[in-house]
């Protein structure tokens, strides 16, 4: 573009008070009002050339799409939601993140919830979403939010699972998360390789599919190993620090002190490593604990806490993937789309200490 013409634009848009339409771009550069739509949307038939007319033209009017009229236009706003249980969770920290991450290359804006793990709270966000006119949604459920209750909120929303799923049949489009029973075998059978054999193990709420596949990992693996599971050693906590604790009092206080501990989610292993240490006890060479979950300051706990790993940010971006693809009617990665864990050995378990 010329200098002389680029001053007259500029020269207009001095002169301009009024939101500039999409018919004076197209004036501009010389182009119609379908090509600007298309070069807009990244359409890949608009040449080079013309597409940096229109780019030109677009910064010098200083140009903003007006996305409520598009979206009304559309029947779409290109925004989603998404509602995590914890934010003070680093887990799902970088879910969200990665959520953001791909919904921000597809141009779409994200609304986060953060439900504290409460029914109450993630049916007040699910409903102020319906009523924003998301797109969609990516859902972690509470950990009481049976599945079905969601869908008279949401209406025909879309719905994509992150993480946990409910157990109750309810309507969605796909599920994002990790093979939990596959991963929890993995924990189970390290701790059987170093020669434990008495093991308590502090899981979810059984309402959540997430943790009952965790724990149908561990319970598995004994049997598999001729070790029948004790009951005494099973506990169902909150997935909190205080449940993590509590239950692991009850572990170590017991008339059979277990020689490991395996918590199926981060923040009950800190619970549990607080538990230990609160008593007196050394880990791992009075008991090891194994956790499910990384975050970024295990390594600066004192042991060093042996984790199961979930790809947290890939696990948003696939989920982010798969809702945005059904909104503008793709086909997308097969749901469930269960992603690999790896299990990172540290300085948490050791082989048991003998009688």
């Amino acid at each position: 573009m010329s200098k002389a013409r680029t001053a007259r634009l500029r020269s207009k848009a001095k002169r301009v008070k009024h939101h500039v339409t999409i018919r004076e771009v197209a004036k501009a550069a010389r182009a119609s009002v379908s090509t600007v739509s298309a070069a807009l949307n990244n359409s890949d038939y608009v040449s080079t050339d013309m597409r940096s007319r229109i780019d030109d033209a677009v910064k010098t009017l200083r140009y903003r799409p007006n996305d409520l009229a598009r979206g009304l236009r559309l029947q779409r706003t290109h925004s989603i939601a998404i509602v995590v249980p914890d934010l003070s969770n680093n887990f799902y920290i970088e879910l969200v993140r990665g959520a953001k991450d791909y919904s921000a290359s597809a141009n779409y804006t994200v609304l986060i919830g953060d439900s504290r793990d409460s029914w109450e709270e993630e049916r007040n966000y699910l409903d102020s979403f319906h009523r924003r006119r998301v797109d969609g949604v990516v859902r972690v459920p509470a950990i009481n939010a049976a599945g079905g209750k969601a869908r008279s909120i949401l209406g025909n929303l879309p719905v994509v699972y992150a993480d946990r799923y409910p157990l109750v049949r309810d309507s969605y489009v796909g599920r994002v998360g990790v093979d939990n029973a596959r991963a929890a075998e993995s924990a189970t059978r390290y701790l059987l390789s170093l020669g434990h054999r008495h093991i308590g193990v502090i899981t979810g709420d059984p309402s959540s599919g997430t943790s009952v596949d965790r724990l149908q990992g561990f319970t598995h693996t004994l049997r598999i190993a001729k070790i029948r599971p004790d009951r005494s050693m099973i506990h169902t906590g909150h997935n909190d620090m205080e449940s993590g604790h509590f239950h692991a009092m009850q572990l170590l206080t017991g008339a059979q002190r277990p020689t490991a501990i395996f918590c199926t989610n981060n923040m009950m292993a800190l619970g549990a490593l607080a538990a230990i240490q609160e008593i007196g006890l050394a880990c791992p060479e009075d008991i090891s604990l194994l956790g499910f979950d990384d975050f970024y300051w295990a390594t600066l706990l004192r042991p060093r806490l042996t984790v199961v790993r979930q790809p947290a940010r890939e696990i948003g971006m696939v989920a982010a993937r798969l809702l945005i693809d059904h909104i503008e009617g793709r086909p997308s990665v097969p749901s469930p789309a269960l992603l690999e864990t790896q299990l990172i050995v540290r300085d948490s378990c050791s082989p048991p200490k003998k009688a």
